[in-house]
């Protein structure tokens, strides 16, 4: 984590104490530390309990930086249109 986010001063990278931060954990369903998250334009890509190797760490953030952003927020506005659609017909 620490090598990572050396390696990568554009990206923030944070943690929260989650006995302090309660209620943070809650609303991403944090259950077990340590619990890596990465995000994108708003977007959780990516969110594993356990530690991961340093290489699986650089993989996840290449494809992170390699995802067409535009994509994932039409699949997501799709995604909850559909629900919405389904919802308002009783679905």
């Amino acid at each position: 984590f620490e090598a990572s986010s050396e390696k990568h001063a554009d990206i923030v990278f944070g943690k929260v104490n989650t006995d302090d931060e309660q209620d943070l954990a809650a609303s991403f369903n944090i259950r077990s530390i340590p619990t890596l998250m990465f995000f994108r334009e708003k977007v959780i890509l990516f969110s594993q309990a356990g530690a991961l190797p340093s290489s699986a760490l650089e993989k996840i953030i290449t494809q992170g930086r390699e995802l067409d952003m535009a994509m994932v927020h039409k699949e997501i506005a799709e995604r909850e249109a559909g629900a919405q659609q389904a919802s308002v017909e009783g679905k």
